[in-house]
């Protein structure tokens, strides 16, 4: 499947830097972003976070973000001889540059990936009786 440059762009808040060191997000979680005719759908893949972790807002009509938390899996002390999994806190910000419709926003958070779907506001248009 070819990757098209689509009229929208993401942004990134935060980066992890190898000294350890980093803002507020720890992790990135992995993002589709696809437009149909009638909406955009954005898949988030967010493997053990709990839906009441997470939190979704749509600004403006055309700024979605897409927030939350994964706890870390153990506290206990232990020897880990591989660890590659991500916790901690994550942030997506997705600005699209066409208006989306505010009231058909749904989402749905099914084996790991969150699905949220937004429709296209459609631009009503009148036609104007020249005089």
């Amino acid at each position: 499947m070819a990757k098209k440059n689509y009229p929208f762009f993401e942004v990134e808040i935060g980066k992890n830097y190898p000294s350890g060191i980093s803002t507020h997000t720890d992790w990135k979680p992995s993002t589709n972003i696809v437009e149909t005719r009638d909406s955009l759908v954005i898949e988030v893949e967010l493997p053990g976070v709990a839906k009441e972790d997470v939190a979704i807002t749509l600004v403006n009509n055309q700024e979605l973000i897409i927030k939350g938390f994964k706890k870390q899996p153990r506290l206990e002390p232990v020897t880990y001889y591989l660890f590659e999994r991500e916790f901690g806190a994550f942030y997506k910000r997705i600005v699209i540059d066409f208006p989306l419709d505010t009231g058909t926003v749904r989402s749905l958070m099914e084996n790991g990936v969150l699905t949220v779907e937004v429709r296209k506001r459609r631009d009503s248009r009148i036609a104007v009786e020249i005089k």
